[in-house]
């Protein structure tokens, strides 16, 4: 829906851009969403940053654009001080949570993507039901026919190699291993203190892709055909305590705030 105050552009299925949609829902901060097509969306990012960016999630919030999920995370707490912090004031707490949200952001974000991305191009039908299933059928029409531009660009700015796709899988496992340390593989945890922070929701909505969560865009529906390798890291990440911290997240507070349940309550 419009908001006359805020918008975020995005892509539906953008780990990046369900960060930023957790943050400003952690917030209880009311926005829009403009859903942009992959490829065509750089025209719109470029013109809203006046050519400073070209990817998403782009906020427009009350005319001043913003571009990079990081930053946007850090706007919000800096503009809205009196909605719910997720993210202490000061002293060891905000330096412990800033770490951890830069870590997860780059252990997660860009790996994470390239690995799944490759996957699901094996498997070429299932990667035009995700990329596109958000849109209203005219647009999924108008995807379906870019398809081959689409999935040539995917190739080229975010798979690039098998070696690449290989170093993500090392490096996003890596992450997994930081998370379950710093809960002390106790999945009720948060990751700085007693309540949601920045740094969980980086974590939980960046390696969201490959765990699926309910309440979460990748959450499996019927009639999907995911690759089995896709498959096999989610049961995997199950048996473990970074898999059911995954879970919990999005149970107790990903999709509590979908339903207008303020965080901690």
């Amino acid at each position: 829906m419009p908001h006359p105050d805020r918008t975020l552009y995005q892509f539906p299925i953008s780990h990046f851009c369900e960060k930023t949609r957790w943050n400003l829902d952690a917030k209880a901060i009311p926005y829009g969403v403009r859903n942009l097509l992959p490829g065509p969306h750089a025209r719109v990012t470029k013109r809203l940053t006046g050519g400073r960016g070209h990817s998403v999630p782009v906020l427009v919030d009350r005319g001043t654009p913003l571009g990079d999920s990081t930053d946007i995370a850090l706007h919000l707490e800096r503009a809205y001080p009196s909605a719910p912090r997720l993210l202490p004031a000061e002293g060891p707490e905000r330096e412990r949570v800033l770490e951890l949200e830069a870590y997860f952001d780059e252990a997660a974000g860009v790996h994470v993507r390239r690995w799944v991305y490759a996957k699901l191009l094996e498997e070429e039908s299932e990667v035009k039901s995700v990329l596109f299933r958000a849109f209203p059928l005219p647009v999924r029409l108008i995807g379906r026919a870019m398809f081959p531009l689409v999935k040539k660009n995917i190739q080229r700015h975010y798979v690039q190699s098998p070696e690449k796709v290989e170093e993500s899988r090392v490096k996003l496992l890596e992450g997994l291993e930081r998370l379950e340390r710093e809960l002390q593989g106790d999945p009720s945890r948060y990751l700085v203190g007693d309540r949601l922070s920045i740094a969980d929701i980086t974590a939980a909505a960046l390696y969201s892709p490959l765990m699926r969560p309910e309440g979460s865009p990748y959450a499996p529906q019927r009639g999907d055909r995911v690759p089995r390798q896709l498959e096999r890291m989610r049961e995997e990440l199950l048996t473990r305590p970074a898999g059911q911290w995954f879970v919990r997240r999005y149970r107790e507070d990903r999709q509590r705030l979908a339903r207008g349940f303020p965080p901690g309550s």
